[in-house]
């Protein structure tokens, strides 16, 4: 019997991991949707390149905040940042009303329609960003922050695009 119960919480403490996503230092998960042709986007199409992924949904009134700041430093880095917006479980209607309302917008987006890429990601809650360095591994992450916390984020990314010689903006 205790060896059941060990068994047990050892089963979950592996999901309470597996929940919480890839840490610092650790390889991103490399799927990350598809884009609004279907194809499927990958982190490995952006190899030698900062990325910046971020999931959001239609219903997250910080996320459509975030995606503007977000799409203005993919405008300002140019090839040294790639922005992926994986929009997470929004229905059909929701997805395409957002997608006419970003049809300008540089940062690539993807969808992930029944959230196996979040969960991949460990994302609980939203927004939920990630940066991912020139060789695919976790830089830093970030949940559920707000308005106070995007500088300092952003500050975060052009960090790694110095490091590559080029700063990408200042978010004012």
């Amino acid at each position: 019997m205790r060896h059941v119960f060990i068994a047990l919480l050892l089963w979950m403490a592996s999901g309470l991991a597996q929940a919480a996503g890839p840490g610092v230092g650790q390889p991103a998960p490399a799927a990350l949707g598809k884009a609004r042709d279907g194809t499927p986007v990958s982190l490995e199409q952006f190899r030698g390149r900062i990325v910046v992924v971020t999931f959001w949904a239609s219903w997250c009134a910080y996320c459509l905040k975030e995606l503007p700041v977000l799409d203005s430093l993919q405008r300002h880095a140019e090839d040294l940042l790639q922005v992926v917006a994986v929009n997470v479980k929004d229905t059909p209607q929701d997805y395409r009303v957002m997608m006419r309302q970003m049809k300008g917008y540089r940062l690539l987006q993807a969808r992930d329609i029944d959230g196996r890429i979040a969960d991949g990601y460990g994302v609980t809650g939203y927004p939920s960003l990630w940066i991912i360095d020139r060789e695919g591994r976790i830089a830093a992450h970030h949940s559920g922050y707000g308005e106070d916390s995007l500088k300092a984020i952003v500050d975060e990314i052009n960090a790694l695009l110095r490091a590559g010689g080029k700063v990408a903006m200042n978010p004012g």
